[in-house]
């Protein structure tokens, strides 16, 4: 028979041993869940980011001189006014000062079921121009409008688009991969959102794996790579690209890109008066009295936040992350625009006639991009026409190598690789060029023109 000491230093043993095996299966568990975040922390991002610089290294101006200034702003971005939003003005201006934007065209929300264009910042404020407007229902985002211009929510949405028309604003679409709940029949229609994140997200809101795998991949990444994090959700909007190409055979609708910036998906937290920590989401101003209320603290958890964050003092924000910050969705797409000058009646023109492009920034920037027609008499760019003639040439220089795809009414019908692109178009309609960047051997969608109509 076993001693009673043998008996106890088995129990101990095989206690360790299982006690071993348990936290081995763990740590095994927990870095298989984290797998994707970690192979993109230690290897893709890392190298991801070099390649980006390497982008920013290689550009080369092009130097064509096409008649028009081009500007690079947001469009489709949120303040303070908004409810989901805490972002304040003078913050919206520092972070597009820093990055090197020219304008912003809000979209506010509504503000007690009303679209008062008298609210908000409006024109020159050191060197970014505010350009006030607002997210409407049915998806309606005008820009334009006089000061004193009220819009009330659930109007008639082709009484409104008539009534933004006689007011001088630019009928344009927002969210436009809600395709069921858009009257693309809408006779004023000018203009419409060709790229917009949150479409991504909401894409994949119900698919557990993608959104696991997002989430994995910002807890091990943010610090170092928040701005990969984002951009890691990027898709080529397909629906969306096909159904402005085939609006565009039969009219005008030009295109842009919706940054749709809240500066809400972070986290911050903020030690209360009662010794506990208070969580919110980075869109809204803490209140104590929200649902889940705050973090009970005990000692342990009380004095690793001070050993990391400093003082406990009623009412401060310890931390604030956020992966969405003005900078970061301001940079990540712009829209760039070619008008006489910066102003709100020139930028909207601009708009309204798609002398533009759209590109993703925060990989290269694409500053300095044409596109044109050139004939052996007339010249047209991206939004403008020219009629076909012996001779006439579609031509694009980019300051980065890339691969140009030509489409002729959405349809692919020619591809070109390096920094300048040259096409005899045989056929009228409208040719827009996406160009493609090759990032550690994958080509990614840098940059989408608004078309050129050729005409008879």
């Amino acid at each position: 028979m076993f001693s009673e000491d043998g008996m106890f230093r088995r129990i101990v043993k095989w206690s360790a041993v299982s006690l071993g095996v348990l936290l081995t299966l763990l740590v095994v568990a927990v870095l298989g869940a984290l797998s994707p975040g970690l192979y993109n922390r230690f290897s893709y991002f890392p190298r991801e980011k070099a390649a980006w610089q390497q982008l920013a290294k290689s550009r080369v101006e092009a130097g064509v001189n096409t008649g028009w200034n081009e500007y690079k702003g947001s469009i489709h971005s949120h303040s303070e006014i908004s409810h989901d939003s805490d972002t304040s003005f003078p913050d919206i201006q520092k972070a597009l000062k820093g990055i090197g934007s020219n304008f912003i065209m809000m979209s506010d929300h509504y503000v007690d079921g009303k679209a008062d264009y008298s609210l908000g910042w409006k024109g020159d404020h050191d060197g970014i121009l505010f350009i006030r407007g607002f997210e409407m229902d049915h998806g309606l985002m005008p820009w334009g409008l006089p000061d004193s211009t009220v819009f009330d929510a659930k109007e008639e949405v082709r009484a409104e688009a008539k009534r933004i028309r006689e007011l001088g604003g630019v009928v344009a679409y927002a969210h436009c991969e809600e395709t069921k709940e858009r009257d693309w029949d809408l006779p004023e229609l000018e203009a419409m959102e060709i790229y917009n994140i949150h479409a991504t997200m909401l894409k994949h809101k119900t698919e557990k794996m993608v959104l696991w795998k997002m989430l994995a991949t910002v807890l091990t990444c943010y610090n170092g790579y928040a701005d990969q994090c984002f951009y890691s959700l990027f898709e080529r909007p397909d629906e969306v690209l096909r159904r402005w190409d085939d609006l565009n055979v039969s009219r005008h609708i030009s295109g842009f890109g919706g940054n749709d910036t809240h500066q809400n998906a972070g986290l911050k937290g903020m030690y209360t008066a009662d010794g506990n920590l208070l969580l919110s989401d980075t869109g809204h101003k803490f209140e104590e009295k929200e649902k889940g209320g705050a973090i009970r603290l005990n000692f342990l958890t009380r004095s690793l936040l001070r050993m990391v964050y400093g003082p406990l003092e009623p009412g401060r924000q310890l931390f604030r992350y956020d992966l969405d910050n003005y900078v970061r969705s301001a940079l990540y797409v712009r829209t760039h625009l070619l008008a006489k000058n910066l102003t709100e009646p020139d930028l909207v023109d601009a708009l309204r006639a798609g002398r533009g492009f759209v590109s993703f920034d925060m990989v290269a920037d694409g500053t300095g991009f044409v596109f044109m027609a050139q004939g052996a008499q007339n010249r047209a760019v991206m939004g403008e026409s020219i009629k076909m003639e012996p001779g006439l040439a579609l031509k694009a220089f980019s300051p980065c190598k890339g691969r140009f795809m030509l489409l002729h009414n959405g349809i692919k019908v020619d591809e070109q690789e390096g920094r300048e692109y040259d096409f005899t178009p045989k056929e009228t309609g409208k040719y827009r060029i996406e160009v493609y960047l090759n990032v550690l051997g994958k080509d990614q969608l840098w940059l989408m023109t608004n078309p050129i109509a050729v005409t008879n």
